[in-house]
């Protein structure tokens, strides 16, 4: 890491650690910020989030947009990190098939669960150390020695890591040392939980404590899993969003050399204005596109829901089509579970349901998985890049975790 690079406006102190590097100790949140400066990108991003707020309230079932928002930040979070799967994979994850043949895509199923689990226990324990080891015990569990066994699941880090280098040495970017990690996780807690926070504005802290949580990179892996999932936890914790319907990697993902540049340039310089901007700039960004997918997924539902109806006399088709808004892909056991019928009913009206074309039966799976490809692709956000164009292309994977 270059010190020279750290300015006497970088709001820490650099420490000596291994090998003779140096080492970035944040300083305790909050900084100081010209409120002035972030006023307009702020406010664009609160009226945003107030249109999100208005789209979710015309959902009658609002898992019919969590769970297909969710399935997208796990792709693009784990994405960001060099960890891919495919929808079809992840599919079958979550129908328990075959799971364990491939572990990317359990590492990506892992991130549903830690975050599924997060949101569960928040009525019930603060965003603290607790929930955020959990969250990085999950991620990790289940996976070889070469993809996080080793990596001290649910535990801070014991030794030194670094960002951008194959060495440290060559490091961009070398967090705190261990001995200093506990200390600033602690005061990363106490500033998420203390009770002024709703002052100035809670929009602020999301981007402040994911600076936070960066800087001070306290696992030996999945920080960055683990940073943009706190985002999500804290806009349902703070009162910002009344469910978990801010998800932020699929647009960040766009944008990740920015993203990782201007929190370096926070830490260098103390340039906390571009990164307040730039981050309530993607907020805005990931709320109406959100709102786009709401518009989306309830006209398909609407049509959907009238194919279903002429399909026989019984509801059966009509409560399968809103489970697959839910989760799009199902097994005829599923379904007997879910209809309350016996094995051929409810196989026979998955087969009515394929032959509308609204179910397809999913390749290499058994016992065999349908699913809903229409509805999977409504659910994406629309992919853009960072100038606007249609974009469809994977951008190399940048060293962050």
């Amino acid at each position: 890491m270059r010190t020279t690079d750290f300015s006497e406006a970088a709001p820490g102190k650099l420490v000596p650690t291994i090998e003779g590097a140096q080492a970035f100790v944040p300083l305790p949140l909050p900084p100081e910020i010209e409120l002035e400066k972030i006023a307009i990108a702020m406010a664009n991003a609160m009226q945003a989030i107030g249109e999100l707020k208005g789209a979710c309230r015309r959902l009658a079932n609002p898992y019919i947009l969590v769970r297909p928002l969710q399935r997208q930040e796990a792709l693009t979070s784990s994405a960001m990190e060099g960890t891919f799967t495919t929808d079809d994979h992840l599919l079958l994850a979550e129908a328990g098939v075959d799971r364990q043949k491939d572990e990317s895509t359990t590492e990506v199923y892992n991130y549903l669960e830690a975050l599924n689990e997060c949101l569960e226990l928040l009525p019930h324990l603060p965003i603290s150390h607790r929930m955020l080891r959990r969250a990085h015990e999950i991620l990790l569990s289940g996976l070889s020695s070469s993809r996080g066994a080793q990596k001290r699941p649910g535990e801070y880090k014991r030794e030194q890591n670094w960002i951008g280098g194959r060495t440290i040495d060559m490091a961009r970017y070398v967090p705190p040392p261990p001995k200093e990690t506990q200390r600033c996780m602690d005061e990363l807690e106490s500033y998420i939980n203390r009770s002024d926070t709703a002052f100035p504005t809670p929009l602020i802290d999301l981007a402040l404590v994911h600076y936070q949580l960066e800087a001070i990179h306290p696992f030996a892996d999945g920080n960055g899993r683990v940073g943009r999932m706190l985002i999500s936890l804290m806009a349902v914790h703070s009162g910002l969003l009344e469910m978990p319907v801010l998800y932020i990697s699929p647009v960040m993902e766009r944008w990740k050399d920015e993203y990782i540049d201007l929190m370096f340039h926070v830490s260098a310089k103390g340039d906390w204005a571009s990164w307040l901007n730039f981050f309530f700039d993607r907020v805005a960004e990931s709320c109406s596109e959100t709102v786009s997918t709401v518009d989306r997924l309830l006209a398909l539902q609407d049509e959907y829901r009238s194919i279903a109806g002429k399909l026989g006399r019984t509801s059966n088709a009509i409560t399968l089509i809103d489970y697959l808004f839910e989760r799009p892909a199902i097994t005829v056991n599923d379904a007997v579970e879910k209809l309350g019928v016996t094995y051929p009913a409810a196989k026979n009206t998955i087969d009515k349901l394929a032959e509308a074309g609204i179910l397809a039966p999913l390749e290499g799976s058994y016992p065999k998985v349908y699913f809903a490809p229409t509805i999977m692709r409504v659910s994406r956000p629309i992919e853009s890049s960072s100038d606007g164009s249609a974009s469809g292309e994977t951008e190399p994977e940048l060293p962050f975790e």
